[in-house]
């Protein structure tokens, strides 16, 4: 009769235990129409290998080692396999708990010499309704969790993949410096002998010899903060990828077989909703929102079914078996308001988190916006250092003969030796940055939306 007692009031709970439907609090996103925001879905996809827009073989293989190698990645994923198994722990509550005992004993008196053995065995099981549906939010709650820790995951490799384009457009654009650095040096070495012979002669003056050699000693400098910047960078590319000897990574490819992609993003509001960040932020809203529940349901009465079954004689199979059933609930009766107080603050976090997530939308769409805007003036910018290199070198070689012929000064040769290398370093300069820019795009689309 227990029994039946019991599982009648087992399906009559189970009846009330619903899980929560919450309306979470809705934000639109700029550029999104009234409909999409209703949907709240995101229309784009995105291609995570966003890299080989640079058509570069070398960096779509140091991207792979980064994926395997980088202790940030791993890390990151450690921790949506940890939210993975806390969902598992959460589920688990689910299942009514069952435990078992067997103990044996025994006694013997010394002086009557008379001994008694005795064992017993016990099986019990709990479970505890989820009446109010917290269960059910806690595991909402987990499921969140996850999809976070998803999120964060693949934030967190665009950052770092951004960081390592970075470091390796600079490691070309370096050795490209670099390379003309030398050439430079070259060439003052050049200028200054033909100056030491000229005055030498009497026709160069002492002026000129002592500018000229402060042009060499320049080029000098030049070259040794170039080689240092090298090893230094080598080092950001070695520790990007988890080399724990920091081992120089030396790169072959020249930076202007670099290419610079096309980019066209039409969808901006689509854009922003897949950011990882944005959609971070949603989550915890929604997070914030289950807690409010959950402190509007605390205190209330709950309900625990427990039963037993025990044999007093292990010896003995048939008699002395025992069975017992029970069904317990308490409640808060009070609690001078804390009840309610927790769930004011509860209700204040979801204020928090979306102003949180207004805050999150604002700085995704002036990343966007601003990457957009500066990958377009960097094109610009170097499409104009193109020409002007173009017009230095030309002025440096009609300098350099009239020179030689006694048709110019000294200095309006230097002067334009100088313009002409630092023609070329600006070129290379206004390349990897337009280079940056265009990986900063791809950082605020957190990937190459396919629109």
């Amino acid at each position: 009769m227990k029994f039946v007692i019991l599982s009648l009031a087992v399906s009559v709970c189970c009846g009330c235990t619903f899980t929560p439907d919450r309306a979470f609090p809705a934000y639109p996103l700029p550029w999104q129409s009234a409909a999409e925001a209703e949907q709240n879905e995101v229309t784009v996809n995105v291609d995570k290998h966003w890299w080989q827009q640079f058509s570069s073989a070398e960096l779509n293989e140091l991207m792979n080692r980064l994926d395997e190698q980088n202790l940030d990645l791993s890390t990151a994923r450690l921790r949506l396999e940890q939210a993975q198994l806390q969902l598992r722990v959460a589920q688990a509550d689910n299942l009514p708990s069952l435990s078992g005992r067997v103990a044996a004993n025994g006694t013997h008196n010394p002086d009557t010499g008379d001994s008694q053995t005795g064992s017993s065995a016990a099986l019990s099981g709990g479970y505890e309704v989820d009446v109010w549906g917290s269960r059910a939010a806690q595991i909402l709650a987990g499921k969140l969790d996850i999809s976070s820790a998803t999120q964060s995951l693949r934030n967190q490799s665009v950052i770092i993949q951004r960081l390592l384009a970075n470091a390796y457009f600079a490691q070309l654009s370096l050795g490209q410096r670099q390379s003309i650095a030398r050439q430079n040096l070259v060439a003052s070495e050049q200028l200054l002998e033909l100056i030491q012979l000229q005055y030498d002669a009497g026709i160069a003056s002492g002026i000129e010899l002592a500018q000229q050699r402060n042009t060499l000693l320049a080029a000098q400098t030049e070259l040794l903060r170039l080689n240092n910047e090298i090893k230094l960078n080598q080092r950001v590319l070695s520790a990007l990828l988890a080399d724990s000897e920091l081992k120089p990574l030396s790169v072959a490819a020249k930076l202007d077989t670099i290419s610079l992609p096309v980019i066209d993003l039409a969808l901006p509001a689509a854009v922003l909703r897949q950011r990882p960040d944005v959609e971070m932020a949603f989550i915890q809203l929604q997070q914030a929102d289950i807690a409010v529940y959950q402190a509007s349901i605390a205190g209330l009465p709950g309900l625990n079914l427990s039963a037993s079954l025990s044999l007093s004689d292990l010896t003995d199979l048939a008699e002395g078996w025992s069975l017992g059933a029970a069904l317990s609930s308490a409640a808060t009766l009070f609690d001078a308001g804390k009840r309610r107080r927790l769930e004011d603050i509860a209700q204040t976090n979801v204020d928090i988190a979306l102003n949180n997530l207004k805050s999150v939308v604002i700085s995704a769409s002036q990343e966007l916006l601003d990457s957009l805007d500066t990958y377009a003036y960097q094109q610009q910018a170097y499409t104009i250092d193109k020409i002007e290199l173009a017009n230095n070198q030309r002025l440096y070689e009609l300098s350099q003969a009239r020179y030689k012929a006694g048709d110019t000064d000294f200095l309006t040769l230097l002067n334009a030796q100088r313009s002409w290398f630092n023609a070329q370093l600006n070129l290379i300069n206004s390349y990897e940055s337009a280079l940056n820019a265009a990986a900063q795009v791809y950082l605020a689309a957190r990937g190459e939306p396919l629109v």
